[in-house]
């Protein structure tokens, strides 16, 4: 506990030392307030950073804003109605479907669902510069398990393209399977409730 609150006050203070430090030109013709006002967001912009980089650094991580505390324990939201209207929704819906019976062979699917429009992009960039792009669809089980509970899985299809060339897909992430929740028949109820 120690070793991460050095860690954390550590990070604070070098995140707030180069702020106070930095000045430019411009900055001689600005009311003190503006000034105070430019510290203090260049200090939370990079105590945000370095937040994030300590806890990725000591394996915490930050949950999707999506999920559903029930009980204290975090779960994914059920996804029953599928908004992916391309020619290929079958076939993905498929190939999850395939992973998932592999797994739980005795579960019986109730929905599958893609609950995006269309894939998601992300350009990829170094030095400033983009190189290429990922696309990111995700498909999403829900099953029941026997008359005890419910199983809920989150796969992933991701592709990559650099700059000036075509998408393919991403090795080992068609599909990958990302998480997967089982819950008892009263958090399945209160999970439908939340929604």
């Amino acid at each position: 506990m120690k070793r991460l609150i050095f860690m954390v006050l550590s990070a604070l203070l070098i995140a707030i030392v180069p702020a106070k430090a930095q000045s430019t030109k411009s900055s001689k013709n600005k009311s003190l307030s503006e000034k105070v006002s430019g510290i203090w967001h260049k200090a939370k912009a990079n105590v945000s950073d370095a937040t994030k980089k300590v806890k990725e650094g000591i394996g915490i991580k930050s949950r999707p804003e999506d999920e559903i505390k029930i009980d204290g324990t975090y779960y994914m939201p059920l996804y029953t109605t599928n908004l992916y209207k391309k020619s290929e929704t079958q076939t993905l819906k498929a190939d999850c479907e395939k992973l998932f019976k592999a797994r739980y062979p005795q579960a019986v699917v109730l929905t599958e669902a893609i609950p995006q429009t269309d894939w998601l992009t992300e350009p990829l960039e170094t030095s400033d510069k983009i190189i290429g792009y990922f696309e990111s669809l995700y498909c999403y089980i829900l099953a029941k398990d026997g008359g005890d509970g419910y199983i809920n899985a989150k796969f992933v299809f991701q592709k990559y393209k650099e700059v000036g060339k075509t998408f393919s897909p991403v090795v080992n992430m068609w599909p990958n399977w990302m998480r997967t929740d089982i819950f008892p028949n009263k958090v399945y109820q209160k999970l439908i409730e939340e929604q």
